[in-house]
């Protein structure tokens, strides 16, 4: 492994002029021998020591992504989709990032910053309930996304989910549709996927229209009740799936029924992942803006990172329906 001392000797100059180079500290180096220095440590194939550059300064230059969800959260393309934008904006910086699955305990989110010695965190998830203490721990910036906590005093970038809702409600509805159902994962637990119901139901309702309890369904005991779906007395045409991922497993598994998209049900999703359009049909979706929200979540805490009086910021993202091919129009 090539050292500082090996650049140093082959330059004829001091360890301590190899290192201010190296560390882009050029006000008491010349330009011949920056150039010179550069020169030797690229052809010798010379790699920093992040570790011992972390100690002497002080700094870890960790940003800390931490994902809440089930026991391989990257299952979820929403999540994998967040992940990689984040850590581009991260490393484009010139940090690290480290990666932490929490399931449950919040403790772990503390014991992981303080272990690694984070310089900040961007949370993936469901932390409402552990906000104030991961805070209170946490004297770093920390930026959450999709959080609903009535905790004021949190940076957090979300979207307008009641929108969501709302927009599904409308466009089934201008298209004739005048039986639905709701199908959504975490339906009991999550603020997120409550607001979304809320819009929807809120415009069905208005619109003079029902949604009933029964096809309020946790998408965790979907195959059991696809039979409610499928038979109900008032035959249901229209389906808003919370999520993408629940809207392409309900279309899998009425086709399994032989029930046909958008012939039998029409079904819109929540997200405009790639898999929208590689789904036969195509499928209608709410779309968020990922890449964005990822950049502001990086962005912000970057702010934050280089001023530390700055305000929490709650920033609420706008969504729009995508139509493609999985509502059908009913005469």
């Amino acid at each position: 492994m090539v050292t500082l001392k090996d650049i140093a000797k082959e330059a004829g100059v001091s360890v301590m002029m190899v290192s201010r180079v190296i560390n882009k500290r050029f006000s008491e180096v010349s330009e011949e021998n920056i150039a010179k220095i550069q020169e030797i440590s690229t052809r010798l194939g010379y790699v920093p020591n992040s570790s011992a550059r972390s100690l002497s300064s002080k700094s870890s230059r960790i940003i800390s992504i931490i994902i809440q969800g089930s026991e391989n959260p990257l299952e979820s393309p929403y999540n994998a989709a967040m992940l990689g934008q984040i850590i581009q904006e991260i490393q484009g910086r010139g940090y690290n990032s480290m990666v932490h699955f929490v399931i449950d305990k919040y403790s772990e989110v503390t014991q992981h910053l303080k272990s690694w010695k984070a310089e900040g965190a961007i949370f993936l998830g469901t932390f409402d309930k552990d906000i104030q203490q991961i805070q209170a721990d946490n004297q770093i910036p920390l930026v959450f996304t999709d959080s609903y906590s009535s905790i004021r005093q949190i940076t957090n970038i979300g979207i307008d989910d009641y929108k969501g809702g709302v927009l599904a409600a409308r466009h089934l509805i201008e298209n004739g549709h005048r039986h639905f159902a709701f199908v959504a994962p975490h339906l009991n637990t999550s603020q997120l996927i409550q607001q979304r119901l809320k819009g929807y139901s809120d415009t069905i309702k208005e619109a003079g229209f029902t949604l009933l309890p029964s096809h309020i369904i946790d998408m965790h005991d979907l195959e059991t009740n696809l039979e409610i779906l499928c038979s109900s007395q008032q035959p249901i045409t229209a389906i808003f799936a919370a999520t993408d991922c629940c809207a392409v497993t309900l279309i899998d598994l009425l086709r399994q029924k032989n029930y046909q998209v958008p012939e039998y049900f029409s079904i819109i999703g929540f997200d405009n992942l790639p898999i929208c359009q590689y789904t036969t049909p195509r499928l209608t979706t709410i779309s968020q803006d990922i890449r964005q929200k990822a950049q502001y979540a990086s962005d912000i805490l970057f702010q934050h990172l280089q001023n530390d009086t700055l305000p929490t910021q709650n920033v609420i993202m706008d969504v729009k329906l995508i139509s493609r091919e999985s509502v059908r129009k009913l005469v």
